[in-house]
């Protein structure tokens, strides 16, 4: 009896999983679903805006409330990520003093499900009052026609059925439509603008693709006092020495112009006390360093610094600016600083 009560919590539990996912698949299909029907019925006003944002010499500035604040707070952030200068205006701020962040050939956005909204009303009479604000262009992205339509330059207006909530009152379909489209204006935008890796790279240089399309070789190589420089006759006392004081694994032979000559590595060091036993001690650098070792030019990226060690399966690099011994860049300082992708 006691084992059947157990299956048969265990058959309740499951099922009341099941329609649980059910619930929330339903949830993301009447959003999906939304979407395609926007995907399917672009307004035409989305293209005047686009070309507005192309031609526009200030900035954009996104303005919201609730859900929909949220949502331009975050849109303006995916706008200058993408190489346009954006900003987020809360509309409450904005009649409380941050108002005067909007100056002109500024493009205010404002989001609005529903076309309306006390504060952004006081806005755009404060803009069409204000002479300073003649020159900006006001749009609003909504669902539904309200008031705010008629006070605006431009009205894209986004096809919705109903909302995902149960009761249709819950920002839900709505809040990822205007998502969703911003999240487009601003891919299309910055496309048209050419904005590319190296340019996405300039707006983003503490992730790792800024890293690896930004930092150079010089950045992370150990030099002046910290570089393991040996003249071609130290002897080997002398190149122990340095290689040990600091601390590289490698040194760094050079002439009398600091051209760079050759390295000596500890497998060179045990090469020689093998080859030449207790001689080795009256050998010059000359004698037992590598020649014509791998080097990199101090204006490359560390990215390739990287790639040429890993292809070699070598941990240092001679750094080089022309002919000059200038520096030595280890793999470690790279992985560590996140410049493996």
């Amino acid at each position: 009896m006691l084992d059947q009560q157990k299956d048969s919590a265990f058959a309740v539990q499951g099922a009341s999983r099941l329609s649980i996912k059910q619930a929330i698949s339903s949830v993301i299909l009447q959003e999906s679903q939304a979407l395609t029907a926007v995907a399917s019925n672009i307004p035409e006003t989305a293209s005047i805006l686009v070309n507005k944002i192309l031609e526009n010499t200030g900035k954009i500035v996104f303005s919201g409330i609730g859900k929909s604040g949220l949502v331009a707070h975050k849109l303006a952030a995916t706008f200058s990520s993408l190489g346009i200068p954006s900003i987020f205006l809360h509309a409450c701020d904005a009649l409380h003093g941050d108002l005067g962040v909007i100056q002109q050939n500024d493009i205010l956005i404002a989001l609005s499900k529903s076309g309306t909204g006390t504060e952004l009303e006081n806005i755009f009479a404060s803009l069409d009052n204000n002479k300073n604000f003649t020159k900006n262009y006001t749009v609003l992205i909504c669902c539904n026609s309200g008031n705010l339509c008629n006070l605006v330059d431009l009205v894209v207006k986004l096809p919705l059925e109903r909302e995902a909530c149960p009761l249709n009152l819950a920002p839900t379909s709505s809040s990822t439509l205007m998502m969703a489209f911003g999240d487009a204006l601003a891919v299309v935008v910055s496309s048209m603008h050419n904005f590319d890796k190296n340019c996405f790279a300039r707006v983003h240089p503490a992730g790792a693709l800024g890293k690896r399309l930004i930092l150079t070789v010089n950045y992370f190589m150990s030099s002046g006092q910290n570089l393991p420089v040996v003249k071609k006759d130290s002897n080997f006392s002398e190149i122990l020495y340095i290689i040990s004081s600091k601390k590289l694994g490698i040194g760094v032979v050079v002439d009398d112009k600091n051209n760079l000559c050759g390295i000596v590595t500890d497998g060179d060091l045990r090469r020689a006390c093998d080859k030449f036993g207790p001689d080795v001690f009256n050998k010059k650098a000359i004698e037992i360093m590598t020649l014509n070792p791998k080097t990199v030019n101090i204006d490359a990226l560390a990215y390739e610094a990287l790639e040429i060690m890993e292809n070699f399966n070598i941990t240092s690099l001679v750094v080089v600016n022309g002919k000059a011994a200038v520096g030595v860049i280890h793999i470690h300082d790279l992985i560590k600083a996140g410049i493996k992708g």
